[in-house]
């Protein structure tokens, strides 16, 4: 039996290698352009949250509700406006707030439509039992720009 001849080989060789290479290549780039995007996206995201800002105000505890204001201290739109309740047993109750008819509403459900401009400033009125022990406020820009309230905080009298 006869085998191949060593140069069909070695150019059966280098073919199959460019071929990989290519295969290989074009993987990358592929996945070196999705991966720059993606860090391109969340660093212009961090280095506009960086101009945002939100506070909480006169918040006081009545009749099993927390009521009080929540205020865009800040120069950009935020966006996604949740509250977030912690109770001293360890559970906790989410409040998406949303914006219709002039009046600010929660659900416990997801997804509240709350936008607030630039120094808006907004009400909110939500159901809590007497033994919250921390009051967190987030935004679309979620670990950049939020407040907090411990217990101690809150007045007592609306």
């Amino acid at each position: 039996m006869r085998g191949i001849s060593p140069l069909i080989a070695t150019v059966l060789l280098i073919g199959i290698t460019v071929a990989v290479a290519g295969l290989v290549g074009t993987w990358i780039f592929a996945f070196s352009r999705t991966s720059t995007g993606s860090v391109e996206e969340k660093a212009n995201l961090e280095i506009l949250c960086n101009k945002g800002g939100i506070s909480f105000s006169d918040v006081c505890y009545s009749s099993n509700y927390l009521t009080g204001y929540v205020t865009n201290t800040g120069t950009i739109v935020l966006g996604n406006v949740t509250l977030q309740i912690l109770y001293a047993n360890a559970t906790q109750q989410t409040y998406y707030l949303s914006y219709g008819s002039g009046v600010v509403t929660s659900s416990t459900s997801c997804c509240g439509n709350l936008t607030m401009l630039a120094n808006e400033k907004y009400q909110f009125n939500v159901s809590s039992d007497s033994n919250y022990n921390r009051i967190y406020v987030y935004t679309n820009c979620t670990g950049k720009v939020t407040d907090e309230l411990t217990s101690g905080d809150v007045l007592t009298a609306c």
